[in-house]
């Protein structure tokens, strides 16, 4: 299937793309003993909850500070024009003809019980996003610590699938060798290949499903990147 999807997209034919299995660098070793902070810093759900409490951070300080004290402070400057005939109307300087305007308007919203009642709001969901990245940070490091016992388990399961395949593998010998002496049948020949088939098809299994698991382990402690870095 990746063969056919890389030929559509380069034009270059399904049979003369291959794979070089001596160019990819073997997976890194699973160490016994984690590291739950390293898995913490490379989930995307805990960034996500990081920048979600830092916004709601400063989103409670941003209403705590329009409690504080404001002052507005405006000037206006107008020339007034004389092809209107302003002056025959208002005689003895009444208006002047450059006049200028300032303003200032002070705010003092302590007794506001709606901004109070934002701030409030604000810091509870401040205290809820900083709740929710302790939590994210542990639910990482549950998954993180899950997903490295689950490998752990699959190392134990393809260690007894590599010995029940070997054991198939004599099994096999040793019928053909009693085929040969004429102690066995060639049906129990045909058993002993049939077993021997089915165990190097689930030894084949376990390897996947190890190396699937210790790939995720690697994409949640964010040492992928670096070993596709050395592949290339």
């Amino acid at each position: 299937m990746l063969r056919t999807t890389l030929s559509q997209l380069t034009g270059v034919p399904v049979n003369s793309l291959g794979t070089a299995p001596d160019s990819v660098p073997s997976l890194p070793e699973v160490p016994k003993s984690g590291d739950p902070a390293k898995a913490q810093e490379s989930s995307p759900a805990v960034l996500f909850a990081q920048q979600h409490a830092i916004a709601q951070s400063f989103r409670a300080r941003g209403e705590h500070r329009s409690l504080w004290p404001s002052v507005d402070f405006a000037t206006q400057y107008a020339v007034l024009a004389k092809f209107n005939n302003w002056t025959q109307f208002f005689p003895n300087n009444v208006f002047e003809r450059n006049n200028a305007t300032v303003g200032v308007v002070i705010r003092f919203p302590f007794f506001n019980p709606s901004q109070h009642a934002h701030a409030q709001v604000a810091d509870a969901e401040a205290i809820r996003a900083n709740k929710e990245v302790e939590a994210t940070k542990n639910q990482v490091s549950q998954q993180e610590l899950k997903l490295r016992r689950s490998v752990e388990q699959l190392q134990a399961a393809q260690q007894v699938s590599e010995l029940e395949y070997e054991i198939a593998q004599s099994n096999v010998e040793a019928v053909d060798i009693r085929i040969k002496s004429g102690t066995a049948t060639v049906n129990e020949g045909e058993q002993a290949r049939t077993e021997l088939y089915a165990k190097y098809n689930a030894l084949q299994d376990a390897n996947f499903e190890l190396l699937r698991a210790r790939v995720n382990l690697l994409r949640m402690t964010g040492e992928l990147e670096s070993w596709v870095d050395r592949a290339k």
